[in-house]
């Protein structure tokens, strides 16, 4: 009795040094928040920084300790429930990592985890057929010889024949940039794409050559041709073989959509989100309770982390469970969806103008803008390890802020939409990207902006020009909290409005991970009357009573703005 307690002591240890070694490396993407919890903030001091990777190799030495050790001695028992007793210690401290922030981040973990127990699943089973398998009677078996041979060159063939079934697995959105409709999809294999409009195909291509060995497929057109038509298709052929003088196609595979163009004969509609960080579902309840509008802004951060096809198309996923490619969508990038291996190529899954993420759109009586401020820190932030340069790009959109005020196009609309993730009329308590911003107001202001759409705080938040004196320390709306915020507006001329949070009412506070309900933002605007009416609507179809978080100033379920003064209507 006493050896086998003992022995299940053994295998339990055992375990959990597993277990502890592969989840903390799976934890990767939590690393640096590790080292930021625990005080580092950049210098010439990097123990911290470097403290996750110690305790990481600190694990991998247990484990082997684990094994070895045990194998050599394995009868003192002292030393099984040592082994034991560490495991735990650790195994707690994990749990504490995950509950004090990881828990947002485990669906990046959990794939990394399972990737590493697979790896160690294969060479168990090497160990096995190594130093196991010619003691048992399978070594005899033909069944057992033969069906592993079978299953190999099954394997095999796959492999070698590039063997797959094609169908299309994210289906189409149609991203509005400058003149042009971007439609994307993406497919299981490596195929062509193209969309058909009215008998005339539309090609993904690269430098005049049909893009063939990709999955994700972006199909530039005109927005006069899809807007009269008002109907698309998209097809896919399988790439089986293509060499250097023939190749091979799979059947076609296609999908017919129904395309509404933007009508303003009733005004604009248009529904807004951000900061949605994966939770698709609770987006797209929200959405369910909004009528009849005529475009879909996503203003950054849909994604938490760009590290898969998967995530890189998660921004298609969502905008296609709202408007089933039958409406535009605007698409402004988030600091999040810079972040992981399919980030770089990320503008060939949304909206974007060749690989930047700024740019004008027009509909019909819509002048808009897409700014795009990058990540939310500056770039010599510890974080980014050396990686970020975004001061460049930054001063970039100040020049084509320039040239479009230059031109003068935005005169011969009458709406004026700006949308970027980062708010521009606000600088935070870090006071991140002041230059920046306040040169972005300087030149808005020359530009009539009706509304300024953003995201990036989980918050409610709704800039009233004229309201706050700018420049000056923010002091909370008593209403909602007291004391003061580190931080100040610009001396912006135009309403802007936080669109999106996490959450049923104004102020209340809900981590990503157990989220209930995501909040976004109706926008109706009324061309004759000059006027657009704002009401924020939570994922039980309830308009959210609002107010403003930095002035004693309630609004309601509903603001209307005066587009003639950019003023608001008093409650």
């Amino acid at each position: 009795m006493k050896n086998k307690v003992f022995l299940i002591i053994r295998i339990i240890g055992t375990v959990l040094a597993f277990f502890n070694f592969l989840m903390f490396f799976a934890m990767r993407p939590c690393w640096s928040g590790i080292s930021s919890t625990l005080g580092f903030k950049g210098g010439s001091n990097t123990f911290l920084y470097y403290l996750p990777v110690a305790i990481c190799v600190l694990l991998f030495v247990i484990l082997l300790c684990d094994l070895i050790l045990k194998k050599i001695f394995s009868k003192k028992n002292w030393l099984h429930i040592m082994f034991l007793a560490i495991s735990v210690v650790f195994l707690a401290a994990i749990i504490v990592i995950i509950v004090l922030g990881a828990v947002d981040y485990m669906r990046f973990v959990w794939p990394k985890f399972f990737t590493g127990v697979g790896v160690v699943a294969v060479l168990a089973a090497i160990y096995l057929l190594l130093f196991v398998y010619p003691k048992t009677p399978l070594k005899d078996s033909r069944i057992f010889k033969f069906g592993i041979l079978g299953i190999a060159s099954l394997v095999a063939v796959g492999v070698l024949t590039n063997f797959s079934i094609n169908w299309i697995t994210y289906k189409p959105v149609v991203y509005a940039v400058e003149d042009k409709y971007q439609i994307v999809f993406s497919t299981n294999a490596e195929s062509v794409g193209w969309v058909e409009i009215n008998g005339v195909d539309y090609y993904d291509t690269y430098d005049g050559n049909a893009r063939t060995f990709t999955r994700v497929h972006k199909v530039e057109v005109p927005m006069t041709v899809l807007d009269n038509a008002k109907q698309y298709t998209v097809h896919t052929k399988k790439t089986i073989y293509a060499g250097p003088f023939g190749g091979f196609l799979g059947r076609d595979i296609s999908e017919k959509v129904n395309f509404k163009p933007v009508d303003t004969s009733d005004g604009i509609q248009y529904l807004s989100f951000s900061d949605i960080h994966m939770n698709d579902k609770l987006a797209a309840a929200t959405a369910s309770h909004a009528e009849n509008y005529d475009f879909l802004v996503l203003a950054g951060d849909i994604i938490s982390d760009v590290e898969t096809f998967e995530d890189a198309n998660f921004n298609n996923q969502v905008a296609y469970s709202i408007t089933k490619g039958e409406i535009p969508v605007v698409y402004a990038r988030g600091n999040h969806d810079l972040k992981g291996r399919y980030a770089q190529d990320l503008h060939r899954y949304a909206g974007a103008k060749g690989e930047k993420f700024y740019y004008n759109f027009y509909f019909k009586d819509v002048y808009g803008l897409v700014l795009d401020l990058g990540e939310d820190h500056d770039d010599d932030w510890w974080e980014y390890y050396e990686t970020a340069q975004y001061d460049g790009y930054r001063k970039e959109q100040l020049d084509f802020l320039q040239t479009e005020i230059d031109k003068g196009d935005f005169n011969d609309y009458k709406y004026h939409l700006v949308i970027s993730h980062i708010p521009i009329p606000f600088v935070n308590s870090r006071h991140n990207h002041e230059y920046v911003k306040k040169e972005m107001t300087r030149l808005l202001n020359q530009m009539d902006v009706d509304m300024a759409l953003c995201g990036h705080q989980h918050q409610i938040m709704i800039f009233e020009p004229g309201l706050i004196t700018p420049e000056t320390k923010l002091q909370y709306n008593p209403n909602y909290k007291t004391g003061s915020y580190n931080g100040y507006l610009t001396d912006f001329k135009f309403p802007s409005f936080m669109v999106s949070k996490q959450g049923y009412t104004f102020a209340d506070g809900t981590d990503i991970s157990t989220a209930k309900s995501h909040i976004g933002m109706f926008t109706d605007v009324d061309l004759v009357g000059k006027k657009e009416t704002c009401y924020y609507l939570n994922s039980n179809g309830e308009r959210v009573d609002t107010m403003n978080m930095f002035y004693d100033k309630a609004y309601g379920k509903q603001i209307v703005i005066d587009l003639e003064n950019k003023t608001f209507q008093a409650n």
